[in-house]
């Protein structure tokens, strides 16, 4: 062979190696690397590349076991199963879990531990029941979806590439598809929040998956540069270097409390109620007490009666402000359990349980004048001790249990079971005897109106307005239900029905024994025509009655007919 010969062969072969080299880098460039989304970090703060989907789903899965070692009665055994040391990815076996008390590493595939039978996993059997190896086994399936979500984006742009149209990659700043660690987040608009209900592992904690219409949501914030919004968080567990690390920044902490928004929007409407009760209620003993009207037996137990209710307003609004808003709105108050809690929960109850004392109170009058007419009346000093006694007789042993340490808890706003029958039982006699007292006092004006031909509409129209004075709707809650449980439309209406109905107790009771008050009606005609006699029409007792007797028929029959609808 001749010496051109070889050079032209060695040339030959040159170009082709050049090509050849120049295609593998045109190759390389066209085609996107592998790369899912995530929240693992390596030490110079950029994701961890995975290479392939097997080996980000079994991190991912090693992940969510990490998360969830965090939640309480998740294991069978605490002392086998604990927070993993250190997360490490070998390509030779994959990822390794360090187990406490056993000084052993074990290999932690998703595969294997979606093959095999739980009871027979290592990992798996070590769960306490089947919610918490669910909840981890479906971060792991969710991980796996979202990479692969991820993966088909990925392709569908490189195919709109080909075709000359704009995929996500020429959208600049826009967030990408991303794993957080407990749920997949969707590409994003830059500066813009994002919302979604809150993942099966933020409910780890709690021990149950809340109803749909309970899950509250979590959200994430998309910069104005187009990346996820980060935190910076101490290193602890996998970091051995000390400092602070950028972390995923999503806002997860409704998460664990679970229909607080809902329970929000049910505190502010039973306290807004409860102000206009209590606004009325002080305007009604200002207007007995202006006109000597609290010398009278039966205003005295209206005035009593209506200021056990001004206590329950006053105590109600500190409750749902101070309790029940700071707690769904994630303040640990409750949990604290301090002094000041315990005595608001006291002198909560006391207020209700005071209350329903002097309906039954109301109750007992007005029967005693109805169907026993002639009888002597009682002395004030026994409804005084109905009262205000009965529930300080109710509230001191019900305090000594309570501050047992058993039961010395969460602000002592959990029920304590059977030993809270000794704060129920008197409420639920109060009902039960006033139901019976307002059954008969109707059986006799049924009886004295006999003659009249529309007495059944009259008995009837007493019923009604006797109603909330004798308590009667509080029937409502002796069978107590969570809307949470069906979230049916129906049972939410009937919840904020419950609600009002216990709030504006005090704005009915306080119209109907003060301002369509006859009496009262004569007093502010007489005060208003000194005032002003020269414009004023001077009428005779005996007309102003008449006239009062008939705006009392008339909002009486406008409140039957309310009542009716």
């Amino acid at each position: 062979m001749s010496c051109n010969n070889m050079v032209n062969i060695v040339h030959i072969y040159t170009k082709s190696i050049v090509c050849l080299i120049w295609c593998m880098v045109i190759c390389v460039q066209t085609v996107r690397p592998f790369q899912c989304h995530h929240n693992v970090l390596d030490s110079h703060h950029n994701e961890v590349d995975f290479i392939t989907l097997v080996n980000f789903t079994n991190a991912m899965c090693a992940r969510c076991y990490w998360y969830i070692s965090d939640a309480e009665n998740a294991w069978a055994n605490d002392s086998i199963v604990t927070k993993t040391i250190e997360l490490t990815y070998w390509p030779d076996v994959g990822i390794r879990f360090i187990i406490n008390n056993q000084f052993r590493t074990y290999p932690f595939t998703y595969a294997a531990l979606n093959a095999t039978d739980w009871e027979n996993d290592f990992f798996l059997k070590n769960f306490e029941n089947e919610f918490y190896m669910n909840t981890f086994m479906d971060c792991c399936k969710d991980a796996k979806k979202c990479c692969e979500k991820q993966i088909i984006i990925a392709e569908e742009e490189d195919d709109d590439e080909k075709d000359n149209t704009v995929g996500h990659y020429g959208r600049p700043n826009t967030c990408p598809t991303k794993w957080d660690g407990w749920m997949c987040w969707d590409s994003a608009a830059a500066d813009s929040t994002h919302k979604q209900k809150c993942p099966a592992m933020s409910h780890a904690a709690l021990g149950y998956e809340p109803t749909p219409c309970a899950k509250e949501s979590a959200t994430k914030k998309c910069l104005a540069n187009g990346t996820w919004a980060t935190k910076w968080v101490e290193k602890v567990y996998e970091q051995p270097e000390h400092g602070y690390y950028p972390d995923d920044d999503t806002f997860y902490e409704y998460c664990t409390y679970p229909k607080a928004h809902e329970e929000l929007r049910q505190a502010r409407v039973s306290t807004y109620v409860f102000i206009l009760s209590l606004v009325l209620c002080c305007a009604g003993v200002a207007v007995f007490v202006f006109y000597e009207q609290h010398k009278i037996l039966r205003v005295q137990i209206h005035m009593n009666f209506i200021g056990s209710i001004i206590l329950t307003c006053v105590f109600s609004i500190m409750f749902n402000y101070l309790l029940r808003e700071a707690h769904f709105s994630r303040s640990e108050v409750i949990q604290h359990n301090p002094k000041w809690c315990r005595a608001l929960v006291i002198f909560y109850k006391f207020s209700h349980i005071s209350n329903f004392c002097w309906m039954l109170n109301e109750a007992a009058y007005l029967h005693r004048r109805i169907v026993l007419s002639f009888a002597e009346e009682r002395h004030p000093l026994y409804y005084y001790l109905f009262g205000w006694g009965a529930p300080l007789l109710v509230m001191v042993p019900y305090v000594i249990v309570h501050a047992l340490d058993e039961y010395d808890t969460n602000c002592w706003t959990k029920p304590m079971l059977y030993p809270e029958l000794i704060y129920d039982i008197l409420p639920i006699t109060c009902i039960v005897l006033n139901a019976m007292l307002l059954f008969n006092v109707v059986r006799v004006l049924m009886t004295k109106l006999r003659s009249s031909p529309d007495h059944f509409r009259a008995g009837l129209r007493a019923s009604l307005i006797l109603l909330p004075v004798f308590g009667i709707q509080y029937t409502f809650y002796i069978v107590d239900f969570d809307p949470f449980d069906s979230c049916t439309t129906g049972v939410f209406v009937a919840k904020y029905c419950q609600i009002v109905i216990e709030a504006i107790q005090g704005a009915i009771v306080t119209t109907i024994f003060c301002f369509l008050n006859g009496e009262v009606h004569i007093h502010v005609r007489r005060t208003m025509n000194k005032l002003v006699p020269k414009s004023s029409i001077m009428l005779t007792e005996q007309q102003e009655l008449e006239k009062t007797t008939s705006l009392w028929v008339y909002i009486g029959k406008a409140y039957f007919w309310l009542l009716m609808i």
